[in-house]
């Protein structure tokens, strides 16, 4: 326990100059004014002329001023310094990440580039996997630590954000010396007892490593395709661009005859997975992978950790504060109270002393803002029809405001008015008010309630225009990557089956028949199924209602 020292010079000479200098002005006024009572003694006709507070008023005053001042200076010299220890346990997996930054990476059969589609994944899934440590190693012809072990979500996105094939000096790929890194870092104390390897890379290997078993669960994550594609690389000090050749040179035509043809050695990743008991997935083109990640990390036993700050923790000067404010508080009534003025100012003070636990609230004068906050009361209690009543109340108020309208398409969504709430949506997209990020919501709104009602062409159109707005809306990658597996992924009609082809025309003119046929009613169920799970984490239902406690996702939150 720390003080501050009382025999400080200074600052005790500057105290008692304070109190001194004031104490003094005020007896020395005080003086003045019983000179000037003695003078309107004699002419009494300056009494009406001149009016002064009585000497018992100034007194009280110049006393609290002088208190006041005191308390205050004391405040300085008996505050204390108290170091205390917080302590906190988490639970986490320990997640390290071994990652191919070789020049084969930059292969463009994966779009944009394997290693860019990498980190487009990672950050997509990273809101997930907070609340675990992560960490990362990199290499191609050499292995380093690149991300120490770290809870922070921001600083490790930071680092994903930086990576390059040009980190490593050495060429080639090289999994001898990877393995070696890793098994470096999980035989020692920076890595706890569950974890997680997820090696990232698209399998070749130039140096024809010996595979090894790690002690860790293992991911591997493949990145690349078996007809292979150039490898693009750019040089920003000699500003020369191309794709590599073989004789290590590049050229601007990916065509080219010496152009390297990178593949992905699908194989080689394969075996070292099931040496270790691992899964292996291809990220190329389906991201569901990365997100069996979170599962698994979801479903494992946690590491307990506990962590012990300490922090300086001042106190004892509250009291001397109070007293002080106390002190000049009183004085300002007392100098009020000097002049014939003191009873509208002392009925003032007491209003506010009477009623000061009285709420009073900004929208006491804003009826249309007090509307929209119980709206969104509702809203969070899942009284949704009510909630658009208040929304609907609120527009005698406000009705320019394009926000106001988010919210009743949201209750609209929840009601089951899809029609209603895109109608609402499609309003404040051509709302000249709009701003960016509300018109990007609404396409994404739009495209959760197009899914609902199984239309997924104009969901698919909604998603994009709203990334073609916000291309950070993670959401809306998501649910669009979603439908182009499920187009991708749906059985195509055989050519002359012309029962097959008209399948749907016939569903959606003819209702009686469709409710008659097993087929087609188990095709229309399956349909719906398809869009909950796909608006399950992301349509407005899950608004206020489903935020992540371990990171909040920015994407789900109401404009008001």
């Amino acid at each position: 326990m720390t003080e501050i020292d009382p025999n400080d010079s200074l600052m005790k000479w500057i105290s008692i100059l304070s109190i001194l200098v004031t104490l003094t002005y005020g007896l020395g006024k005080l003086f003045f004014i019983f000179k000037i009572k003695d003078f309107q003694t004699r002419y009494p006709s300056l009494k009406e002329r001149f009016v002064l507070p009585s000497a018992l008023h100034y007194l009280a005053g110049i006393t609290l001023i002088v208190l006041g001042l005191a308390f205050a200076f004391l405040s300085l010299f008996y505050t204390k310094a108290n170091e205390m220890e917080l302590s906190d346990s988490q639970k986490s997996v320990d997640i390290l990440f071994v990652v191919d930054v070789s020049l084969s990476m930059n292969a463009i059969d994966v779009n944009p580039t394997r290693l860019k589609r990498f980190q487009d994944i990672i950050i997509r899934i990273l809101p997930d996997l907070s609340g675990n440590r992560f960490g990362m190693i990199l290499f191609a012809g050499s292995a380093f630590s690149y991300c120490p072990m770290t809870t922070d979500t921001t600083a490790f996105a930071d680092y994903v954000n930086a990576l390059g094939v040009e980190m490593i000096g050495k060429k080639g790929t090289n999994f001898a010396v990877a393995l070696e890194k890793a098994e470096e870092i999980l035989s020692s104390s920076k890595l706890l007892r569950n974890k997680v390897v997820v090696l990232v890379s698209d399998g070749e290997d130039n140096e024809s490593s010996s595979l090894k078993k790690l002690d860790a669960d293992l991911v591997v994550w493949g990145l690349g395709t078996k007809e292979g594609g150039p490898i693009y690389y750019s040089d920003s000090q000699t500003s020369s661009r191309g794709y590599v050749t073989i004789s290590g040179g590049l050229n601007p035509n990916q065509n080219g005859g010496d152009v390297i043809i990178s593949s992905l050695n699908e194989e080689n990743l394969k075996s070292f997975a099931s040496l270790n008991s691992g899964e292996y997935y291809n990220l190329s083109q389906d991201s569901s992978g990365a997100y069996r990640l979170v599962d698994q990390i979801d479903s494992m036993k946690k590491n307990q950790t506990h962590l012990l700050q300490k922090i300086r923790k001042e106190d004892g000067a509250s009291i001397f504060l109070y007293l002080s404010l106390g002190f000049f508080f009183l004085e300002r009534i007392v100098r009020l109270t000097y002049f014939r003025r003191s009873t509208p100012i002392l009925l003032l003070i007491a209003f506010f002393s009477f009623f000061q636990t009285s709420r009073i609230h900004a929208w006491d004068f804003d009826p249309g803002g007090a509307i929209v906050s119980e709206g969104v009361n509702d809203y969070q209690s899942e009284k949704y029809k009510e909630s658009k009543e208040k929304f609907e109340q609120a527009e005698e108020y406000i009705s320019d405001d394009p926000r106001l309208k988010f919210n009743k398409a949201a209750s609209d969504y929840k009601i089951g008015n899809f029609r209603e709430s895109i109608e609402l949506n499609n309003q404040i997209i051509k709302d000249p008010k709009s701003s960016a990020q509300l018109k990007s919501r609404a396409h994404y709104n739009n495209g959760n309630a197009y899914a609902r009602q199984n239309d997924y062409k104009n969901a698919q159109k909604s998603y994009e225009e709203s990334l073609s707005i916000d291309p950070n809306l993670l959401s809306a990658k998501k649910n669009l990557e979603f439908l182009r597996k499920k187009k991708n992924n749906s059985p195509k009609p055989e050519e002359g089956s012309d029962k097959e082809q008209n399948s749907s025309k016939e569903e959606n003119n003819n209702n009686s028949s469709a409710n008659n046929d097993p087929s087609k009613k188990t095709k229309k169920d399956l349909s719906k199924e398809h869009a909950d799970r796909m608006m399950d984490s992301f349509s407005p239902e899950s608004i206020l209602k489903k935020k992540s406690d371990r990171f909040p996702n920015s994407d789900n939150e109401k404009f008001w």
